[in-house]
């Protein structure tokens, strides 16, 4: 989306084809969530202090060199890179806590000497198990506390031990490594032990029906763990990586034991569903110029992720009245994913779903919604739309042609969509655009293409299966909540409102206005509302700005305030972005987009009567540095006068109700948004006049067709019951596919 700035380092020969270069990014540090960051590892094994990261002692002998026998003896301590399975019991409790630890030295922007170490740790009862489970798999005894996988040992069934999974509704705390030190030298009649210094910062569980909890800004306490190598019990051997016991400090104060064992060299495992429409094809495997192979399974691998790539159901059958070769509705959409996707327990195994269309050329090149059922579960790409001319001069060979006729950008762009399933957003908006996989396709067409960074035509053959360094880093560093599957909602990690940091430039509005207007500056309690807003250029030069100002390109953003300061952040429930890219915006031009402001998951936009503002925002990376420009405008919820208001009010505020309006209307296969709204409709026309008229009027253009509401669901030919109370719902017919 942004022909932005970009520092390159020379070509990396696997990382996408030959002569490709790689893009280094600086590491980014999301506001609002701990996430840890590179240390220098101590390796003279004197003691530090918890609260700040250690410095290398450039001095420090090594073992073996003349004189490091004379003061102690040689400590050889494996804390190699991968996952570790971590358990910390405190003392005198029946409650411990398992969980993950990661420890990477392989970050781009780490150095040869530091290092990056992150943890997660979830609640578990000693009285009734561990919590872990592996897929399919049901709860391991304590000995194989991790998800395993079966191994036969002579005369014994036991189980290698892998990346483990746990439930959301256990998860405690983030542990953010502060410090390391990895003694070269130890003394004499003193164990050899590795110390890891962390912040740890509990996790405040989110409310009953919503995904989004909460870290404090703080840490809620520093922890001292002392560790010493040991014999590996069953069946963490069978890994042949090491482990480590020892005892857990607060402020000196010895709070328990704590265990770590090596159980993968990956960080974090996933695996990802395909299921292919009549019509269409997947992406396939291409060349990774060193005689072997890319795909999914691989791009991820080189992140630092162990992704199993399911090739599910093909020959999808086209859901009646759709024309798969058109460009797909959200609401058409969102129902085929709802019924392909496996019913999977995402507390025991994360798992995504990438569904696969026809489509057109011209209309995205793949979409992702926030929630289906739960938060990022879904992806789709579109095999038979691709690079039109008018989204980048630069697509080369590729231009005008359709995607499953051009292998490599095809694979880009359906892990682009996989990656957003895991809450990562357009490197334009964050950092750079760049030749990497979170930029989107026609910027990175741009950066090959432009003059400072590449030939032109170089678009597709040159295009990097990499995940940049800021990327790589949240996907293996980020809190559990924020990455897996049925978490955070997408994008809720990052900042909304107007932007504060002191490092980034608020344009003034004699160079960038943004002008907010709504339809009405009244609204009835439960009517959607339309915001606009307009970008323009009111300098006398060209400025870099984006050329899509829609939520659902993700440079914009909405806020609804309330008048007790209470802030809502309304995020696109549909990501379409394929367009969208920073271009000169010429002195005197500007660019609209308008939404209809109702419902997000994170709520409904104006939940009771009272004065709101509603904020825009937009903001994205321009040479590296962060810009935005805001504007606002007031609106005022009236309170209702009548019971006939209230039971308006009562029908549309439902989140079914709400995803309807977020897919546009047309979304049949929300059986309860149905029956609600043809209860508003009968009740507007039973009330007259006298009536919620503006509420029904607000969603005449949204309102069900009723034959074929009543097609669908009989039910609904009967009245349907109360809809404000719930009663007689019509269940839909389809069935997700049992696993």
């Amino acid at each position: 989306m942004c022909n932005c700035h970009e520092n390159q380092s020379p070509a990396d020969p696997g990382s996408g084809g030959p002569g490709v270069p790689t893009t280094v990014t600086a590491s980014v540090v999301p506001p609002g969530v701990p996430l840890s960051r590179s240390i220098s590892v101590n390796t003279t094994g004197s003691e530090t202090d918890e609260s700040a990261s250690p410095d290398r002692d450039e001095d420090a002998q090594p073992p073996g060199q003349p004189g490091t026998l004379a003061f102690g003896k040689p400590c050889k301590l494996d804390l190699r890179d991968g996952c570790y399975q971590i358990e910390y019991r405190p003392n005198r409790s029946v409650v411990s806590f398992v969980g993950t630890l990661r420890v990477d030295r392989k970050a781009p922007d780490s150095g040869p000497d530091n290092i990056i170490v992150s943890g997660d740790l979830y609640r578990q009862s000693r009285l009734v198990g561990p919590l872990v489970t592996s897929g399919a798999a049901s709860e391991q005894s304590l000995a194989g506390a991790a998800s395993t996988v079966s191994t036969v040992l002579p005369g014994i069934l036991t189980r290698k031990p892998v990346i483990p999974v746990f439930a959301r509704s256990k998860y405690h705390s983030y542990l953010r490594v502060t410090g390391i030190t990895i003694p070269r030298v130890g003394t004499l009649g003193s164990p050899c032990q590795v110390t890891l210094m962390a912040e740890q910062y509990d996790y405040t569980q989110p409310p009953a029906g919503q995904f989004k909890g909460s870290f404090p800004t703080a840490p809620s306490r520093t922890v001292t763990m002392k560790l010493s190598p040991s014999t590996a019990p069953i069946p963490f051997s069978l890994t042949g990586g090491p482990y480590f016991k020892g005892r857990l400090l607060v402020g000196g104060v010895d709070k328990g034991s704590v265990t770590i064992a090596w159980v993968s060299k990956f960080f974090r495992r996933a695996s990802v569903e395909i299921d292919v429409l009549a019509g269409a094809i997947a992406p396939t495997p291409v060349p990774d110029g060193s005689g072997g192979n890319e795909y999914f399974d691989t791009i991820f691998a080189r992140t630092g992720w162990q992704l199993r790539v399911i090739q599910d159901q093909i020959n999808v059958p086209v859901p009646a009245g759709v024309t798969p070769t058109n460009c797909w509705s959200s609401a058409d959409l969102h129902n085929l994913m709802s019924t392909v996707q496996q019913a999977t327990n995402i507390d025991n195994e994360w798992r995504i779903h990438l569904s696969v269309v026809p489509s057109k050329l011209g209309c995205g090149r793949g979409v992702m919604f926030d929630v289906i059922g739960t938060p990022r579960q879904g992806c789709a790409s579109f095999s038979d739309d691709g690079y039109p001319v008018s989204d980048s001069s630069n697509f080369g060979v590729a231009a005008n042609q359709k995607q499953r006729d051009i292998a490599r950008a095809f694979l880009r762009s359906a892990t682009h969509e996989i990656t957003h399933t895991f809450n990562q957003i357009h490197q334009e908006i964050e950092t750079n655009a760049d030749n990497s996989i979170m930029t989107t396709t026609p910027s990175v067409a741009d950066v090959l293409g432009s003059s400072t960074t590449g030939a032109p035509g170089v678009f597709p053959d040159q295009i990097n299966l990499v995940h940049n360094a800021t990327v790589r880093n949240h996907l293996n560093h980020m809190p559990d909540p924020v990455i897996r599957p049925g978490g955070w909602p997408f994008s809720s990690w990052f900042p909304t409102g107007s932007p504060q940091a002191a490092d980034l430039h608020q344009f003034d509005s004699t160079e960038l206005s943004l002008d907010v207007t709504c339809t009405t500056d009244h609204l009835a309690l439960g009517q959607p509302v339309d915001v606009s807003w307009t970008l323009k250029n009111e300098s006398s030069v060209p400025l870099l700005a984006p050329n899509d100002v829609s939520v659902e390109a993700l440079f914009a953003t909405v806020t609804v305030t309330d008048a007790e300061g209470r802030e809502r952040p309304m995020r696109t429930f549909v990501v379409r972005c394929d367009h969208a890219k920073l271009t000169p915006l010429d002195p005197g031009e500007s660019v609209t987009a308008t939404t209809t402001l109702f419902w997000a998951s994170a709520g409904f936009a104006f939940e009771r009567p009272g004065r709101y503002h509603v904020q825009v925002v937009l903001a994205w990376s321009a040479q590296g540095i962060p810009v935005g420009v805001s504007g606002g405008v007031d609106v005022f919820v009236d309170y209702p006068i009548s019971d006939a208001d209230n039971r308006a009010a009562g029908l549309v505020l439902h989140p079914e109700v709400g995803k309807w309006v977020a897919l546009g209307g047309g979304a049949y296969h929300l059986d309860e948004a149905c029956r609600r709204l043809l209860a508003l409709e009968d009740h507007g026309a039973a009330a007259g006049d006298a009536g919620p008229a503006r509420v029904v009027q607000s969603f005449a253009d949204l309102m069900p067709n009723r034959a074929r509401a009543v097609k669908l669901y009989p039910a609904l030919g009967g009245g349907g019951g109360d809809a404000a109370d719930g009663g007689g719902r019509a269940r839909r017919a389809g069935k997700k596919k049992p696993r």
